[in-house]
C-alpha cells in the first residue's frame, strides 16, 4: 500500500483550508495537530521572518514554565524541533502514516511553501522517499485579482493594525496589488516552474479554486493521492473573506495587466482549461481564442 505525504503549496486564499477539511473526512487520512506547520517558510524565506519569529516566541513561552500535559506547549516545542532539524519533520509525518494500517495519506498544507526553492522541494521529496513515502505536491490556483482581493480582505478582518483595515478593500487593492506581500503569492508561473524542476507533471496535483468545490476535482485528487473517494460538501466554505465593496472594472484591468505573465503562463501550461471563462479578469489580458 502506497503511503503519501501531501505537500500543499498554495495558493493562499485558494481553497487549501476547505481541501484540508475535506481530506479530514477520509478514513485513509491521518490528521496531525495543524493544517499549516510553517517549517520551511520559517527556515528559508526572508520575507517570512514574521513566521519564524512567532514560531520561536511560542516555543520560548512554552519552555519558560512548562507544565506536564500542556499540549499547546508540547506542540510549540515540537515545531521548534522540526525547525532546528528538518529530519524530524519527515520522521513526524512518516510516523503518522504508520500509526494505523488504514492510513495512506498525511498532509502539511502551508500556502507559503509555494515560494520555496527547487532545492527545498527536492530535499523534502528525497527525505520522504528514503522512508518509502511518496510526496505529492498540491498546487491550487485562483483568478489573480480575486486572490489578491481576498487576501486584502483577510488582512483587514484579522489584523486591526494592518493598513488594509483602515481603507476600503477595493481602494487598497488598487494601491497595493504589486507590493511583495501580495505579488509573491500570486506568481503562479514561478511556482509552476520551480515544481517542474523537481517533479514530473503527473507527480503534482494542479487545480483551480474555481473548480475545487466539485465532485470531479475531489475525485481526481483522491485518485492521485491513492485514497478512496468521499463525496464533498460542495456548499461548505471555510475561512471565506466577506465582500464589503465592489472592485471597479478599471482596477480589475490594471491588476490583471500587472500579472499578465501569470495568466499567459497558466494558459500555456493548461491549454485544455477555458481560462477566460474560469478567471473573469483574464479577459483583459488573454485573447478570445486563448
Amino acid at each position: 500500500m502506497t503511503k503519501t505525504f501531501l505537500l500543499g503549496v498554495g495558493c493562499q486564499k485558494g481553497g487549501t483550508t476547505w481541501l484540508y477539511d475535506y481530506l479530514m473526512g477520509s478514513p485513509s487520512f491521518a490528521h496531525g495537530y495543524r493544517k499549516e506547520y510553517h517549517v520551511f517558510d520559517a527556515l528559508d524565506l526572508p520575507s517570512e521572518q514574521g513566521v519564524r519569529n512567532r514560531l520561536l516566541a511560542k516555543a520560548q513561552a512554552a519552555s519558560a514554565d512548562p507544565s506536564p500535559g500542556d499540549r499547546s506547549a508540547a506542540r510549540a516545542s515540537h515545531r521548534l524541533s522540526m525547525y532546528l532539524d528538518p529530519e524530524l519533520y519527515v520522521d513526524y509525518f512518516t510516523g503518522l502514516l504508520h500509526r494505523s494500517p488504514e492510513t495512506r495519506l498525511v498532509a502539511d498544507m502551508t500556502p507559503a511553501y509555494g515560494m520555496l526553492s527547487a532545492d527545498r522541494f527536492r530535499s523534502i521529496r528525497d527525505g520522504f522517499a528514503a522512508r518509502g513515502v511518496r510526496t505529492l505536491p498540491v498546487f491550487l490556483m485562483r483568478d489573480p485579482v480575486e486572490r489578491i482581493w481576498s487576501q486584502v480582505r483577510m488582512h483587514a478582518r484579522l489584523y486591526d493594525e494592518h493598513a488594509a483595515a483602515s481603507q476600503e478593500s477595493a481602494a487598497f487593492l488598487l494601491e497595493h496589488h504589486a507590493t511583495p506581500a501580495y505579488a509573491r503569492r500570486t506568481r503562479y508561473d514561478q511556482t509552476l516552474a520551480t515544481l517542474d524542476e523537481v517533479f514530473a507533471p503527473d507527480e503534482v496535483f494542479h487545480g483551480f479554486y474555481e473548480q475545487l468545490f466539485t465532485e470531479a476535482t475531489t475525485r481526481r485528487l483522491c485518485e492521485q493521492a491513492g485514497i478512496d473517494f468521499v463525496a464533498p460538501d460542495v456548499d461548505k466554505r471555510v475561512h471565506a473573506s466577506p465582500t464589503t465593496d465592489v472592485v471597479p472594472e478599471s482596477t480589475v484591468q490594471l491588476v490583471a495587466e500587472h500579472y499578465r505573465e501569470v495568466y499567459v503562463a497558466v494558459q500555456q501550461r493548461f491549454p485544455e482549461v477555458a481560462l477566460r471563462d474560469l478567471w473573469p479578469s483574464s479577459r483583459h489580458v488573454l485573447a478570445p481564442d486563448a
